[in-house]
């Protein structure tokens, strides 16, 4: 090579360091961005001219994005089911809050109702115990009435989550769509920031809906539900709609018009589903049935007393016709509440006998609620919540740590580190300054032999 040829092959050379240099920066101005994915600087040896020549320096390939799509797809995999598990903990949490405090909440009512009946046994004549236990009745109605508004409104609460999610999934595939668009009709070297967007924006709609990611050759992203729902298609977004259905007007979703809601088992969307349309009308199955138990039992003892006058019992409750609704629906008799004194107290004609006063309080201890007593009932209510709240948050907390583990090996390869650019920074410098020195060997070589023939 020629000393001018060596002389541009140095120049090449100098803007290559130069290159590196600008990717190394780049790098590190990024390293806190979200979603950028770590540049890597291609060079390449440039072909000798002949077999005579040693090379002719290094040209610039390009800059290419250090991205393991393997470690993608496992995000895309694993975040819809931690999504889901913290969504259901939350949403049912809202259920757990609503129960209230041991002691403080329908337990608490029960055992007022049953010692009131045991004070009446005491003073069966007693207008004061008469109208303790028309109170505490009352207050247990209303705390049935409560606790049934309170799950309706975890579940409301659910559902007004649900359709927030909805929002924000067809903003993301009108977003990743746009995207698409983009990176299809630009040159392949001007879509690296493109695609780091482009896989943050799969990533959360993994995380709202289980999805299927496939990418097509053109480098854009088709996506759909688990089921084959498109989402994006290309440059075209497809959008959930959720549509008010009763009884309840809770949304249900669409896609191109067809039902989907039962599609959907897994990301945030599926947690809400969950809680929505199967915890929480579990828990007010088991609400209704222990309602509808103490009405039934109470009403049937009762029936059987006489009141202050003699006459025979009627109900104490109004008793909801079937189980479903029983607590919501569950109120006192109007009568008994006007007038205390047709309590029936008496298991005989008599207004000094207590046999049915004291039946009532020992309905307490009585299997009348699908074979429990109605503590056991309340407890074992309380105790699904619980369950089913510590299982999604354990259950998240696992789903937690592996999303966190694939994270920390994707970043192992798309991730900047501080300490790798800081090297890569001295080397490319190290280069350059050699490549500096070197150029200036070969001018000065030149310059002596221009000097020596004038």
């Amino acid at each position: 090579m020629s000393l001018f040829g060596m002389l541009g092959a140095t120049a090449r050379a100098l803007e290559a360091q130069r290159f590196g240099l600008d990717v190394v920066g780049n790098n590190l101005a990024n390293v806190n961005t979200p979603g950028y994915t770590k540049r890597v600087a291609d060079l390449g040896a440039v072909a000798p001219v002949d077999r005579f020549s040693a090379g002719s320096g290094v040209e610039m390939l390009g800059v290419r994005a250090m991205r393991d799509r393997l470690y993608d797809r496992r995000l895309f995999d694993e975040l819809p089911l931690e999504q889901y598990e913290a969504a259901t903990a939350d949403a049912a949490g809202l259920a757990e809050v609503a129960l209230g405090s041991p002691g403080t909440s329908i337990d608490n009512a029960l055992a007022d109702f049953f010692d009131a009946f045991a004070g009446l046994a005491d003073a069966p004549a007693s207008s004061t115990a008469r109208q303790q236990v028309v109170t505490d009745t009352q207050a247990l109605a209303a705390s049935f009435k409560g606790m049934a508004s309170r799950l309706d409104e975890s579940a409301a609460a659910a559902d007004t989550r649900l359709r927030g999610e909805v929002e924000r999934l067809n903003a993301l595939t009108e977003r990743l769509a746009s995207l698409n668009a983009s990176i299809a009709t630009s040159p392949v070297s001007q879509t690296l920031q493109l695609r780091d967007q482009q896989i943050e924006v799969a990533k959360e709609l993994s995380g709202i809906l289980g999805t299927q990611v496939v990418e097509i050759a053109n480098g854009t992203l088709q996506v759909t539900t688990r089921t084959g729902r498109p989402l994006v298609l290309s440059d075209t977004a497809y959008p959930v709609t959720a549509s008010s259905t009763p009884p309840q007007g809770y949304a249900t979703l669409q896609s191109n018009g067809v039902d989907i809601t039962a599609d959907i088992t897994d990301g945030r969307i599926g947690g809400l589903l969950q809680v929505r349309d199967t915890l929480i009308p579990t828990y007010k199955r088991e609400l209704d049935t222990l309602a509808y138990g103490v009405a039934t039992a109470v009403n049937t003892v009762h029936a059987t007393g006489y009141d202050l006058t003699g006459a025979s019992g009627g109900a104490l409750f109004v008793r909801p016709g079937a189980v479903a609704g029983a607590a919501a629906a569950l109120t006192v008799n109007a009568a008994v509440v006007a007038n205390p004194s047709l309590l029936a107290a008496a298991a005989v004609a008599s207004p000094g006998d207590n046999g049915v006063a004291r039946q009532l309080a020992n309905l307490r201890d009585g299997a009348i609620v699908n074979g429990t007593t109605p503590a056991a009932a309340w407890t074992s209510l309380v105790y699904r919540v619980g369950a089913d709240v510590n299982r999604a948050e354990t259950e998240r907390d696992s789903r937690t740590e592996l999303v966190q583990q694939i994270e920390l090996l994707r970043d192992s390869v798309s991730g900047v580190s501080i300490d790798e650019e800081a090297a890569m920074m001295m080397r490319f410098q190290r280069a350059y300054e050699a490549n500096a020195r070197f150029f200036t060997v070969i001018d000065e070589t030149i310059e002596t032999l221009l000097s020596l023939k004038r």
